[in-house]
């Protein structure tokens, strides 16, 4: 009884026992060189494919960078720049002396800053609202001496909103001059439906622009006195808004259509509303509802946590000192 056919390798060569060597066909014995070729051809094919899957995703990664640099970024680039003339207007010399000024919001939905420098050392302060501060130490001052301190900001500001987060429960709550539970602001508010471009209108075409009012009036005074400057047409929208059930605050900035030196006279409220989630300009004063943007930029956000005593006051410092924007 002869043994079983048995293929063993040796040395690459494959020998069969000597009972099958007549019932190999020839197509067997080439069976090796070809099944060689056909799996070079796979390696290829395999190569092929994955360079092919390669290109395909680094194109698509492409397009999304792009198209995401294009449409959701903040791709407007404005240099600022705004100076104070710091004066000891005492007839000592002070050791040491303190000035606050705001710096830009870090960012929000339509302005992201890069950077900020001056030409003197300071600390920032942030509070929970996000807004920040520049606190300088000023040290050795001469009785009425003076002296510049200049500040730089890189910014980056959005085409369109950008998706941003806030609490949006203070933002519909009563604060100072945002008289939510007022009846008479609750009563317009009804009979405009809740809707935006309504309340905006109803401001815009009813209240009285009658320039710079020193002191904040607040949004009943808008509604029911008719009158007012930027502050009272913010304050107004804001409440009609919260009325409505829709999240919005107050903003103090500047308005430049392009970099260079911020003006005392360029100061500007207006206000945010939440849509979605971005949150969009509504400057009712200049009839400015989701778009312009590009142009305001934001130093300071209003809400219960964070409320200058007057809106436009933009620095804290020593009584000692005399300070004035340039």
């Amino acid at each position: 009884m002869g043994c079983p056919a048995v293929a063993v390798k040796k040395e690459g060569v494959r020998i069969l026992g000597s009972e099958s060597i007549a019932g190999v066909d020839s197509k067997e014995i080439m069976l090796s060189p070809l099944s060689h070729r056909v799996r070079i051809k796979h390696f290829f094919g395999y190569v092929f494919l994955v360079a092919l899957l390669a290109t395909v995703l680094a194109g698509i990664g492409w397009l999304y960078i792009h198209w995401h640099k294009r449409d959701s970024i903040y791709e407007i680039e404005k240099t600022i720049r705004y100076s104070f003339l710091v004066k000891n207007k005492t007839a000592e010399y002070l050791e040491s002396a303190s000035l606050k000024v705001f710096a830009p919001v870090p960012r929000n939905s339509y302005q992201l800053m890069e950077t900020i420098t001056a030409n003197k050392p300071f600390e920032i302060q942030l509070d929970q609202s996000g807004n920040q501060s520049l606190i300088f130490h000023l040290k050795g001052v001469s009785p009425y001496a003076s002296e510049v301190i200049s500040i730089t900001a890189e910014m980056r500001l959005a085409g369109n909103p950008q998706p941003f987060t806030l609490e949006t429960e203070p933002l519909l709550a009563v604060e100072p001059n945002i008289e939510v539970n007022d009846p008479d602001i609750r009563e317009l508010a009804g009979k405009l439906g809740g809707n935006i471009d309504s309340i905006a209108a109803w401001i815009y075409k009813n209240v009285k622009d009658v320039g710079y009012i020193a002191e904040d009036r607040g949004a009943r005074y808008a509604i029911t006195k008719l009158r007012g400057d930027c502050t009272e047409f913010a304050s107004a929208f804001v409440a009609l808004a919260r009325v409505s059930g829709i999240p919005s605050r107050m903003v103090a900035g500047f308005m430049m259509e392009d970099s260079g030196r911020l003006q005392a006279e360029n100061y500007h409220n207006w206000s945010e509303y939440q849509t979605g989630n971005t949150w969009s300009v509504a400057d009712v004063q200049n009839n400015t509802i989701d778009f312009g943007y590009g142009k305001y930029i934001s130093f300071y956000s209003f809400d219960r946590y964070s409320r200058l005593g007057n809106s436009h006051r933009f620095l804290s410092f020593d009584e000692r000192l005399d300070v004035q924007m340039l």
